[in-house]
């Protein structure tokens, strides 16, 4: 098979989360699947390459409505038998197996209540209406997904095919001593800390309830809370809550995170707290697993699947709940030497290459 790639956002240096997925997934492909060829459709030049001789960028330049206009174009002049675009995102008229990736649904009433942007929104909108109706086949990365997929638009169960994302093993590991000491010292955390890897302050991750809980738990008084990413839409009310609860010198605020300190972080900490309030997957919970971490995360949407047994679950809205399973992880020693080898033996069960497999086998419509 001939295979067109929508993979403008391998263009971009520092990649969001479904970068990161397209660019995983792709070097995986690489790796397994020698028979068919894929072509890398870009406004740009790629800044994350993809080297296989069955792989080959086609820069099409013209990025303003490059989707709408300048790949319709481009694919009406070289047909291919499927066409993947790894979001919710079609271009118009375009022919061959037409295959998205899915990550997260809502409900059309959670989403819009939800204080994104009115930008977003309207993607929503659109994906749910006629992006995944018109699509051949729409890759979930998570049951949850597939189920939000069926529910809210409809579509016959057959063609959402349910592909749990891997992670990065060359990256994520548990790390020595020595290095995690380093790495503390380059974000100045001078004690034990708790974890959570968000790497944007999005409303959904339930941040704000994060701190109060932290401010309520024993745990506190011996450890620091470190949250990661970038400011988002929720910034403001996650700073509101730390001032609020007087933590000033108790939350630390990194920013964006290298991603060769994220695992070194990950392995220091008294565990990873994830209470997020949807997840289309949960991708931290495994890579906290990998590095040797004990999670605490939400029991609802994808996480319980993901973390099965390996995590502590919460209920993500009750601020107790988190701060006593907080003070657990924290008191007891032998619990998170066991959560720590439940979460190793969890991670195993994760890969890319078999995210690359099963994606083929849906390029290829079996």
């Amino acid at each position: 098979m001939k295979i067109a790639v929508h993979a403008k956002m391998l263009s971009e240096a520092v990649l969001n989360g479904m970068g990161w997925y397209a660019f995983n997934l792709l070097k995986a492909i690489a790796v397994v699947d020698a028979r068919n060829t894929y072509d890398l459709y870009s406004s740009a030049p790629l800044v994350h390459v993809i080297e296989a001789p069955n792989f080959t960028e086609r820069i099409t330049g013209r990025p303003r409505l490059w989707t709408n206009i300048a790949l319709p174009f481009a694919l009406a002049r070289e047909p291919h038998d499927a066409v993947f675009v790894p979001h919710e995102k079609l271009p118009p008229l375009v022919k061959g197996r037409k295959v998205i990736t899915v990550y997260d649904l809502h409900t059309l009433g959670e989403y819009f209540r939800s204080p994104i942007s009115i930008t977003a929104k309207l993607h929503f909108l659109k994906a749910i209406t006629l992006t995944i109706k018109k699509a051949d086949a729409v890759i979930a990365i998570s049951e949850a997904t597939r189920r939000s997929v069926v529910e809210i638009t409809g579509v016959d169960p057959a063609k959402v095919h349910v592909t749990p994302l891997g992670y990065d093993r060359g990256v994520y590991y548990p790390r020595p001593e020595a290095e995690v000491e380093a790495v503390k010292s380059r974000h100045g955390i001078r004690k034990k800390y708790f974890i959570n890897t968000s790497s944007l302050l999005w409303y959904r991750k339930n941040l704000p309830r994060l701190v109060r809980a932290y401010a309520d738990s024993a745990a506190r008084k011996d450890a620091r809370l470190v949250i990661t990413g970038m400011r988002g839409e929720d910034y403001d009310n996650v700073a509101r809550a730390i001032a609020k609860a007087g933590l000033d010198d108790d939350v630390i605020l990194t920013g964006y995170v290298p991603l060769e300190d994220m695992p070194r972080l990950l392995s220091g900490a008294v565990a990873l707290v994830f209470p997020s309030l949807h997840e289309g997957f949960g991708l931290p919970i495994v890579e906290a697993f990998a590095c040797g971490c004990p999670v605490i995360t939400s029991n609802v949407s994808s996480m319980p699947e993901v973390a099965g047994d390996a995590g502590r679950l919460v209920d993500p809205h009750s601020e107790s709940a988190i701060a006593s399973a907080m003070d657990a992880v924290a008191e007891d020693a032998g619990a998170r030497e066991a959560m720590i080898k439940k979460g190793l033996e969890r991670a195993a069960l994760f890969s890319w290459e078999k995210t690359a497999r099963r994606t083929v086998e849906v390029f290829e419509g079996r």
